[in-house]
Order: structure tokens, then C-alpha cells, then sequence
């Protein structure tokens, strides 16, 4: 009998879409045209530290810890119904809303951004436990945003059909930018539709982020109420010598 199981290592199909930078999306329905306006949920994630082991690390070795990332961030996104809409090396961009929005889409959208930090943590321990010591400083920072966006045709300027616009695009962009390592910030319209509704799973926490942008004066951070995975040690013969 043939064995079907994945080798380690193996890029999954959500991950090779992913890395080609084709999106993986959550139902096989079709793209709006350009010129559509819809309410979406924009979930930007970036992998913080990562340029810092990559500069200690062989090419091959870093274009291998690369595709793990962009495998197990798809993965999450294809689980969880999201769309992959861009990945541009160490970050990725999910999208909800596009092309149908939904009443729970802000729901979604934190609800994901949780199993993505719980994916980096694994990795991160995972990595450590393979020895790569300096993967101890990398944390995912996430940054959600919820409002109305203008889908726009790129394709001719060497982006694709399909590509959200607006300032949820740029606010989401903004809050990853502001969050730390491990941490996830999502804005006010998001908090407002999913914060209560997740109380029993997150605690949301408001973070004043000091900007002159009204709309981003503050911020809420969410985090799992459980503790989740502990960080793994590096291994000791890994430090031998």
C-alpha cells in the first residue's frame, strides 16, 4: 500500500499558492470586479526578528524557515475559511469579506489571528528544539482591521484582479507595525463587533498607541485567557562547543 503521508518538510497546497503569491481562497466563488465597495476585515501578520537569525543563517536554510512560515500561516488561513491575499516574505495578508461579506467576519478575523500566533509559537519552539538558538527573539505581530474597502484591478501594474484598497488596508498595516512580538492589536470597529461576543475565549485590553490618526489614537489587545504553548529551551548540545 502506497503511503500518502507527507515527508517533514513537505509544502502543503495552501502553502505552495501562498509562496507563488497566487491566493488561496476560502470558498471557490469568484472575485468582485474592480470598482466594488464592501465591508471587509484586513488580518496582517509579520514575523518580528526574523531578518535578524536569517542574517546568521545559510540562503538555503533561510528559504526553507521561509516556506515553513508562509506553510503553516496558509494552512491556518485555508482552516479557517480566510483569503491569503498577499505574502511578502516574512509577513502575510488574510482577507475576509472578499468577495461576499458576512455579519461574523470581524469574529473570524480575531478568531484567526489567535490560531496564527498559537502556529508562530509552535514553529518558533520547534525551531528552537532544532537548534536554531537565536529563533528565541522572534514573535508574530498581528494587526486586524475592520471597515469598508475598494477592490481594485492591479493586475496591469504587477499586482492581481482583486486587490482591497482603503483605509482599513492602511490601518491594519499600522496596527502590525505598532505590535509588538507575540501580539496581536485590532481597531475599535473590529473590538466593537467581535469583543464581546469572544469574552470567554480572549481578553481585550485597550493599548493608547500615541498616533495623531484619530481613528488610531487606541487600539485592543487580544489575548488567549489560557496560557497556551510554553517556549521550548534550546537544546544543549546544540550550544556544545
Amino acid at each position: 500500500m502506497r503511503n500518502t503521508k507527507p515527508r517533514a518538510g513537505a509544502r502543503t497546497p495552501a502553502a505552495s499558492a501562498a509562496v507563488t503569491g497566487r491566493s488561496v481562497p476560502a470558498r471557490r466563488t469568484p472575485r468582485p470586479r474592480g470598482g466594488t465597495r464592501l465591508r471587509a476585515c484586513i488580518v496582517l501578520a509579520n514575523l518580528r526578528g526574523f531578518d535578524e537569525l536569517a542574517a546568521h543563517l545559510e540562503p538555503k536554510r533561510v528559504i526553507t524557515l521561509l516556506q515553513e512560515f508562509v506553510g503553516a500561516m496558509a494552512d491556518i488561513a485555508v482552516a479557517h475559511r480566510a483569503a491569503v491575499d498577499t505574502v511578502s516574505g516574512d509577513g502575510i495578508r488574510l482577507i475576509y469579506g472578499v468577495p461576499a461579506p458576512r455579519r461574523d467576519d470581524p469574529l473570524r478575523a480575531v478568531r484567526v489571528a489567535a490560531s496564527l500566533q498559537r502556529a508562530a509559537l509552535a514553529l518558533r519552539n520547534r525551531w528552537l528544539a532544532a537548534g536554531e538558538t537565536r529563533a528565541a527573539a522572534l514573535g508574530l505581530a498581528v494587526g486586524v482591521s475592520a471597515g469598508e474597502v475598494l477592490i481594485a484591478d492591479l493586475s496591469a501594474r504587477g499586482g492581481h484582479a482583486g486587490t482591497p484598497v482603503g483605509e482599513p488596508v492602511r490601518r491594519a498595516a499600522r496596527l502590525c507595525a505598532a505590535a509588538r512580538g507575540g501580539e496581536t492589536l485590532v481597531d475599535e470597529a473590529t473590538y466593537a463587533s467581535a469583543g464581546a461576543r469572544l469574552d470567554g475565549e480572549l481578553v481585550f485590553s485597550a493599548r493608547p498607541l500615541g498616533t495623531r490618526a484619530r481613528e488610531l489614537r487606541t487600539a485592543y489587545k487580544a489575548q488567549a485567557r489560557r496560557a497556551g504553548l510554553r517556549i521550548v529551551p534550546p537544546r544543549t548540545d546544540s550550544l556544545a562547543g
